[in-house]
């Protein structure tokens, strides 16, 4: 009978960032459908997110791997995680703002502008900044956006989870 191999960091990864891709939707459609804006506890929310997922990750890659991880798989793990769960997530987004809600944008694009207003920037400064605004926050941009984000915040994520998940062979000789 043949030995039946441990799956790869790849196809862990895979799962775990379709996981958290569909995940963080949610979190995205939850936070629109009540109204919140993106401030710093949805984010907050976000990373814990991902950090949850990313730890659960190494813990299945560790079970079906003598219990080890370097350091280096840890990180490209967690990096490749980000990865998946970005770009699933940016095509949901897209989907949702571009067929489903079409009203987001909009709606987006007004509190941008009552933000500038209760800044105190009228006229020409408040023009310059809704037209910059205006082209990040189209459903295009957004997935640019939360791709670039999510992998680099993704990154950040791995390089420190990978330092208290990582767990060398005990056998290597230095």
């Amino acid at each position: 009978m043949a030995e039946q191999q441990a799956p790869g960091i790849a196809g862990i990864a895979t799962k775990y960032g379709l996981i958290q891709g569909v995940l963080s939707f949610a979190l995205f459609v939850v936070g629109a459908l009540a109204g919140i804006k993106q401030n710093w506890v949805m984010s907050v929310v976000g990373i814990v997110l991902g950090i949850v997922v990313m730890v659960l990750a190494h813990r299945e890659f560790k079970r079906t791997h003598e219990g080890m991880m370097r350091y280096s798989q840890g990180l490209g793990s967690g990096t490749l995680i980000s990865l998946v769960a970005a770009l699933l997530s940016g095509v949901l987004v897209y989907v949702y703002v571009k067929y489903i809600n079409t009203g987001y944008i909009a709606a987006a694009l007004q509190v941008q502008k009552e933000a500038l207003q209760q800044r105190g920037l009228t006229g020409a400064q408040a023009q310059q900044a809704m037209a910059i605004t205006s082209a990040i926050i189209t459903p295009v941009g957004l997935v640019v956006t939360s791709l670039i984000s999510g992998v680099v915040v993704g990154f950040i994520v791995a390089l420190i989870v990978s330092i208290f998940t990582q767990k060398g062979d005990p056998r290597a000789v230095i």
